[in-house]
């Protein structure tokens, strides 16, 4: 368990924290709540989780994550099949974007 919540991490340490993941092979829950990383943060996390295998819960709850981010995040859960809860909640993702993650 890795937990950063309320850090002020940006979307650049949300891809430091993506270009991390791609390479591990032992976490399983990342809690990054409260943070800034908005949708350049969640496609880079989206990023890493087309080729992580490890991470099952992802907390992305209030981070300014928009349509733009919950677009690369379902495109990478199509991919992966070991994250199986995925929060994100407090976002700025719209009802048409809800649908696409839900779909």
């Amino acid at each position: 368990v890795l937990n950063l919540q309320k850090n002020s991490i940006t979307h650049e340490g949300a891809k430091r924290i993506a270009s991390a993941l791609k390479h591990n092979d032992s976490l399983k829950e990342l809690n990054l709540c409260g943070n800034c990383s908005g949708d350049i943060g969640a496609s880079a996390i989206a990023e890493a989780l087309k080729v992580n295998r490890t991470l099952s819960t992802l907390n992305l709850q209030s981070n300014s994550i928009s349509n733009n981010g919950a677009t690369a995040l379902t495109a990478a859960l199509t991919l992966n099949e070991g994250l199986t809860d995925l929060n994100l909640r407090e976002n700025s993702i719209s009802l048409n974007g809800a649908r696409e993650i839900a779909k």
